[in-house]
């Protein structure tokens, strides 16, 4: 599988902008900045992305990994905190937090932990960084629609 997207930049690197597109065409021509990351601007950033990417590849493997073991589950979400910080005139990603949000039938909680860290590792895009990525995981009220 390859997957491809195309960036463009003007003005200056603060107070410029860019458009992304994706070959899928989910993202076609949309804003991004370099102050989103810290702003209120109504488009998004390269570190939002990632962290989008992130979460949404957590999700998808913690999913696949419960199914494996057969524990119905709820809805999975996955926050993602990505953390940028200025180190020594240039800008670093220095962690990545995520939290995951189901619903499980009684008594797997003990799988659906084995199942995160079994997803962690099989996680394209957390693998593809060097940056530590921690992931916790909460249970929601029982009241969620539960899949098996």
């Amino acid at each position: 599988m390859i997957r491809s997207a195309s960036a463009t930049w003007t003005g200056s690197p603060i107070t410029g902008e860019g458009l992304i597109t994706t070959t899928s065409g989910i993202m076609n021509k949309s804003l991004y900045s370099f102050g989103s990351s810290t702003g209120n601007d109504p488009c998004t950033s390269p570190s939002e992305m990632l962290a989008a990417a992130v979460a949404s590849c957590m999700a998808l493997m913690l999913v696949n990994e419960l199914s494996k073991l057969r524990v119905k589950h709820g809805d999975v979400k996955t926050e993602s905190t990505l953390k940028v910080e200025e180190k020594k005139g240039h800008w670093e990603i220095t962690s990545i937090d995520l939290n995951v949000i189901t619903t499980l039938s009684d008594g797997d909680e003990d799988k659906l932990h084995r199942a995160i860290k079994v997803a962690k590792g099989k996680c394209p895009i957390s693998q593809a960084l060097k940056v530590p990525v921690t992931v916790t995981a909460n249970l929601a009220p029982e009241h969620s629609p539960v899949t098996a």
